[in-house]
């Protein structure tokens, strides 16, 4: 009790509050997000953005406010890579913010 007495109170919060997403630069424009343990991977160049999977509707609408806050490209590419609800689950996030959309199976 003492420790927290004397703790910042803004240091207490942080604790308590996280993030519950990561959002990644690798390198150049390229990086990866990360959230409910699975991971979006995203690219951005001078035409627009791509995005391989979307996981579920609230990490992709997370990702999507991200993305908006790094560029105003458009989204041209959405590719999942197999057709399993963790990879498919958001991509009805992505209407009206795509261009060009594919699966691989």
């Amino acid at each position: 009790m003492g420790i927290l007495a004397l703790a910042n109170n803004r240091a207490l919060a942080n604790i308590f509050i996280q993030t519950a997403y990561k959002f990644t630069h690798l390198r150049n424009d390229v990086g990866i997000f990360t959230e409910q343990g699975g991971t979006i991977a995203w690219l951005s160049n001078n035409s627009g953005m791509a995005v391989v999977d979307t996981q579920f509707v609230d990490p992709a609408t997370h990702l999507i406010a991200e993305l908006k806050k790094i560029s105003s490209k458009p989204l041209n590419y959405l590719i999942n890579t197999h057709h399993h609800g963790d990879h498919t689950g958001g991509n009805i996030a992505f209407k009206g913010y795509l261009i060009y959309f594919r699966t691989f199976c």
